[in-house]
C-alpha cells in the first residue's frame, strides 16, 4: 500500500520538482514528506556516554605542557573545554570563535614554525579543504603527536550532501578518511561515536595519498567503502590515544 502512494505522490509532485528529487535521495526526500523525517541513518553510532571532546583531552593528558591546534571553532564548544592556558591553545576560524580570525589556509601560511602536539580538524567540512587541513596538519605536528578529525561517517544523503542541506551535517570528508586509510606509514583508526571520530598518528616518512578518483564520488560509494574503514569503539580509540 505504501509504495502505491508513494508512487501515486511522485507522479503528482514530479512536474513541480527538479530531477535532483528523484535521484538517489528520492526515498529520503519521500520519507521527509510522508513522515516528516528528513533522513534515514543507514549506519548507527556506538551507544555510549563519549563525545570527540573526551578523545581530544585524553590525546592532551599524554603530553607535559602541549600545544593544541583546533581548525573550525565556531561556538567555541570543544575549544573551551580544552584545560590549557590560552598560550598553548590556537583556535582558528574565520567567522567566530576561537583566538585567531582567519582561514586554516592563513594560518597554516602565517604560522610555520609553530608546531603542535594535539591537532583537532574540524573546519570547512568540504573534501578538498579537509584534505589541504591534514596535509597541513601532518607537517605542523610533533614527533608522537596526534591528528583528530570530525565528521568521518555520515548517515545519511542529507547529512554527507555538498551543499549543505540540514543542520547535522558532515559533508563530504570521509573522502579523506579513505585516502589517510591507503596512505603509506600512517597509524589511522576511526571511532565510530558523534560523527565519526577519525585519530591519526604519523610514523617516519609518513606519505598522504591523493586519489583523485574520490573527488566526483558521493555517498553511495562511502557505503561501498564503509566497511574497509579502519573502524573502533571508544574504549580500544581510548586505548589507542594512549600508546605510544
Amino acid at each position: 500500500m505504501r509504495k502505491k502512494i508513494i508512487k501515486i505522490l511522485k507522479n503528482i509532485v514530479k512536474p513541480f520538482v527538479p530531477p535532483i528529487f528523484f535521484s538517489d535521495a528520492r526515498r529520503e526526500y519521500i520519507n521527509f514528506f510522508l513522515h516528516g523525517k528528513k533522513t534515514k541513518h543507514l549506519i548507527k553510532y556506538e551507544n555510549n556516554f563519549y563525545k570527540r571532546h573526551a578523545f581530544i583531552n585524553k590525546a592532551i593528558s599524554k603530553y607535559k605542557n602541549p600545544k593544541y591546534l583546533e581548525i573550525g571553532v565556531a561556538g567555541n564548544d570543544v575549544f573551551n573545554s580544552i584545560p590549557l592556558k590560552i598560550e598553548n591553545k590556537f583556535g582558528v576560524d574565520p567567522i567566530e570563535g576561537g583566538n585567531y580570525r582567519m582561514t586554516s589556509n592563513e594560518f597554516f601560511k602565517n604560522y610555520k614554525d609553530i608546531k603542535f602536539d594535539v591537532i583537532f580538524i574540524d573546519g570547512l567540512h568540504h573534501f578538498e579543504q579537509c584534505q589541504e587541513d591534514c596535509i597541513n596538519a601532518m607537517s605542523a605536528l610533533n614527533k608522537n603527536g596526534i591528528i583528530l578529525f570530525h565528521d568521518f561517517l555520515p548517515r545519511s544523503y542529507f547529512e554527507e550532501n555538498v551543499p549543505r542541506k540540514q543542520t547535522n551535517w558532515t559533508g563530504n570528508v570521509w573522502k579523506v578518511a579513505i585516502e589517510l586509510t591507503n596512505s603509506k606509514n600512517v597509524d589511522f583508526r576511526i571511532c565510530n561515536i558523534d560523527m565519526g571520530v577519525g585519530i591519526l598518528k604519523l610514523k617516519d616518512e609518513f606519505n598522504y595519498k591523493i586519489m583523485p578518483e574520490l573527488k566526483e564520488m558521493n555517498y553511495k560509494n562511502f557505503l561501498e567503502y564503509y566497511k574497509k574503514l579502519p573502524l573502533i569503539d571508544s574504549e580500544d580509540a581510548l586505548d589507542f590515544i594512549s600508546q605510544d
